[in-house]
């Protein structure tokens, strides 16, 4: 077997082999022998023909082809594994030459990442603070979770809880029809339409109007960009009478937890640092990784992206064929319109977890079976009576490829970012 190899861009690689006439001649025996019992020659019995017979019969490229069904893909993984290619997809195959047996076999590999100088990221975390506004926002939440809804007998305003029928139509074509819809009207928030909020403001219980309004080119494409015609009819307007906050409102929330409002406010607190803080790292972190990429080279393969696109899809879609064919008729897009719009994020995507893999290489980062078995545990633990029906899944060999991933992930992270926080006085040190 001659080889000669070609690499080309985005990862892809060219084998050109030749295979030589002894190996073709013993393919062409044994595509003999599998050809033979299944046809019917006069003056033979079934699969006694012999081989210069069945030739004559069937002719010698029907037997050639029938060699080569089995014969081309034993080469090429003979070729791959000689010149230690790594492919990550199927080739595609032309066949040159049949006598004597020349093809050319096209497969994407593994890309290609040079990682830049990355002891050199320096970035200084920003600190992160619980403002008042925050915290207020936070009692409030709570104190609306313990409210109590009030009937009143005036105009609608922000903040108030409406029941009302919303039917609308666009063009005469039926657009809307939501009946005893029950709401929070709040300031800023787009109920269904933009500005369809504000025209329930100063509306009373069994009050009703029509009105106009434009509809953005977001929605399907028989309605966008064109006058929706609604007619709203109030129901109900209610108002939320707040609980004060005392320490009748701490022991609602959790009477075995806070005796006082101190206490609850000293959680919602401490809540609140611990999730900005939480925040702060995921965007630090992919903040320094995309210093990272940008520090770095990377060549891959278009099949990588696509997979990639997949994915995405894939977590937004789930694996509903039929409700993802309707939500691109809504949209009123194509497969390849829509799968373009992810292009760019998959990308993005995919150049953050090729260099995060390359540099766990780099940094000789590894993950041990005890690290893995610790982490099963911490994640079965909350799960309290459903943790040993779990088990099995998270043992499975999938389910412990995932959690050693994510380890490494995760220590991967915390290695550049205590490189990127680094004070330069250490470094001189």
């Amino acid at each position: 077997m001659k080889v000669n190899l070609e690499r080309l861009p985005e990862s892809r690689v060219q084998l050109e082999i030749e295979v030589e006439p002894e190996r073709l001649e013993r393919s062409l025996d044994a595509a003999y022998k599998r050809l033979v019992p299944t046809l019917r020659i006069p003056g033979f019995r079934p699969g006694k023909a012999p081989r210069r017979i069945v030739e004559q019969m069937v002719g010698r490229q029907r037997l050639i082809h029938e060699a080569l069904d089995a014969l081309v893909p034993a080469v090429y993984s003979e070729a791959i594994e000689s010149e230690a290619i790594d492919p990550v997809d199927q080739p595609e195959l032309d066949i040159l030459e049949t006598e004597p047996v020349r093809f050319k076999a096209t497969v994407s590999v593994r890309p290609t990442i040079t990682l830049g100088d990355y002891h050199s990221i320096r970035i200084a975390p920003e600190p992160v603070e619980v403002t008042e506004e925050m915290f207020e926002e936070q009692m409030e939440l709570i104190r609306r979770r313990f409210a109590t809804l009030v009937p009143v007998e005036r105009g609608a305003e922000w903040d108030d809880i409406l029941t009302a029928d919303i039917q609308g139509t666009v063009e005469e074509t039926p657009f809307v029809q939501d009946e005893d819809a029950e709401f929070p009207l709040r300031e800023g928030q787009r109920l269904f339409l933009p500005d369809l909020a504000e025209q329930f403001l100063g509306m009373e219980a069994e009050s009703e109007k029509t009105v106009e309004l434009p509809v953005p080119e977001d929605f399907p494409e028989q309605f966008a960009n064109k006058t929706a015609t609604l007619t709203l009819t109030v129901k109900a307007v209610k108002e939320e009478e707040l609980p004060e906050e005392d320490d009748e409102l701490a022991q609602q929330v959790n009477a075995e937890e806070f005796d006082t409002i101190d206490e609850l406010k000293e959680r919602v607190r401490t809540d609140l640092l611990e999730t900005l803080q939480r925040q702060a790292d995921e965007a630090y972190r992919l903040k320094v990784v995309d210093e990272l990429v940008g520090l770095s080279e990377v060549e891959f393969p278009q099949v990588l992206l696509d997979r990639e696109i997949d994915d995405i899809i894939r977590e937004s879609h789930g694996s509903d064929v039929r409700a993802y064919q309707a939500h691109l008729a809504q949209i009123g897009k194509s497969t390849e319109e829509y799968r373009e719009m992810f292009r760019e994020p998959g990308q993005q995507r995919l150049f953050r977890s090729l260099v995060l893999g390359e540099l766990t290489s780099a940094e000789g980062i590894e993950v041990n079976d005890e690290d893995v078995a610790e982490q099963m545990e911490k994640m079965l633990e909350p799960l309290g009576e459903n943790a040993e029906s779990m088990r099995a899944m998270f043992e499975s060999d999938r389910g412990s490829a995932n959690i050693r991933n994510s380890l490494l992930t995760d220590k991967t992270l915390a290695r550049l970012q205590e490189i990127a926080e680094t004070p330069v006085e250490e470094e001189t040190e």
